[in-house]
């Protein structure tokens, strides 16, 4: 939104009165930027929508008690002048349907958590990295990083830290959000390819985001070094499938490659197998050493709902449920999809790491 003249004294002050509130807490999320207009949209929320939310995109506005507008650069003037927010708990980066919510809402179980679950500010970066030739961002595009990593790292109470788990097609962040922040750790979420064609050729309807996420899947596979062009129109559901699972796994692998120690690679099904040992060592690993017993209590609990909608009963036993029906129902097309996966990382470099995670 463009203005003619000097900005209103009052409408100044508001906006000041705003971004000072903005940088101060928590309560005012940062739901959207438009570089273009040079503005932002704050929501405001209370901690507890926080928690119950498994979306920070147009689902969680009924939940929000205001909306408004601020400038961007009054917005990053209040975080410049506001003290430094905590660090980041830990980044949860995942390949999609492979239990990154069951982890937050586990991990959040401790009041020292506060879960930011799929911000749409970190899709709308993904989007302007996917779309910038070649993968190299545009000058502003660091600043912006900057700005909503410092935003989302804000939190309610002294003690508080953030976790930030983005949305599966946002794995092109990894690297520049740990080289953003070098003491921010990742937790890194899959299940390995015939798990997840399983779990997705299984479910009596196809997850939509198959094909409603095709572009940035297309984005990631063109920016791979050498890989050839896919016509899009010619991929059946099994190679769908797959072409997911082997752009997301070459972000994780290659981060994981790339940052050691600062990562940690967990399979959901080994998560699922011994769930109290990975949280004791995930606590352990994202600074939460002193939340463990708080956590393993919280476990029965959170784990026998379902992680979008906490009021549906789930556990492993319908996750097993799950894969065994994909398995039996879709069995021919989980060979096609193991198959049409293999052809790809031996005819594209970049590639070849997934295939130990076959």
């Amino acid at each position: 939104m463009s203005h003619s003249g000097p900005e209103h004294p009052e409408k100044s002050a508001q906006a000041q009165s705003l971004a000072s509130g903005f940088a101060a807490s928590a309560r005012w999320h940062l739901y959207d930027f438009n570089t273009q207009a040079g503005e932002a949209t704050l929501v405001r929320l209370e901690e507890s929508s926080y928690r119950q939310t498994a979306f920070l995109d147009q689902r969680l506005l009924p939940l929000a008690h205001a909306q408004e507008q601020l400038a961007l650069l009054a917005l990053r003037d209040g975080l410049r002048d506001a003290p430094p927010a905590p660090s980041l708990a830990a980044c949860i980066f995942h390949l999609g349907h492979c239990g990154s919510t069951l982890l937050s809402r586990a991990l959040a179980a401790s009041p020292r958590v506060l879960p930011l679950r799929e911000p749409l500010t970190l899709r709308q970066l993904s989007a302007a990295l996917h779309a910038a030739p070649a993968g190299q961002p545009p000058p502003a595009w660091p600043g912006l990083l900057d700005m909503v990593l410092t935003a989302h790292a804000r939190v309610f109470q002294p003690g508080q830290r953030a976790m930030l788990k983005a949305t599966s097609t946002c794995n092109n962040l990894i690297a520049p959000t740990l080289q953003a922040r070098p003491h921010c750790p990742a937790i890194l979420m899959y299940v390995r390819l015939e798990d997840y064609l399983a779990g997705m050729l299984g479910k009596l309807q196809a997850p939509a985001d198959l094909h409603g996420l095709l572009h940035h899947r297309l984005a990631d596979w063109q920016q791979l070094a050498g890989a050839p062009v896919l016509n899009a129109d010619a991929l059946d559901e099994p190679q769908l499938a797959a072409l997911a699972w082997l752009t997301g796994m070459q972000h994780l692998d290659g981060a994981h490659q790339q940052f050691g120690d600062r990562t940690r690679l967990l399979d959901f099904e080994q998560f699922l197998a011994q769930p109290e040992h990975h949280l004791a060592e995930l606590a352990r690993f994202t600074g939460l050493e002193q939340e463990s017993t708080t956590l393993l209590t919280a476990w029965p609990d959170i784990a026998t709902s379902y992680s979008k909608k906490t009021d549906e009963p789930y556990s492993a036993f319908n996750r097993r449920k799950t894969l065994q029906r994909g398995r039996s129902l879709r069995a021919g097309d989980i060979r096609a999809g193991l198959a049409w996966a293999s052809q790809q990382t031996a005819a594209v470099p970049a590639l070849a790491v997934c295939e130990k995670y076959f």
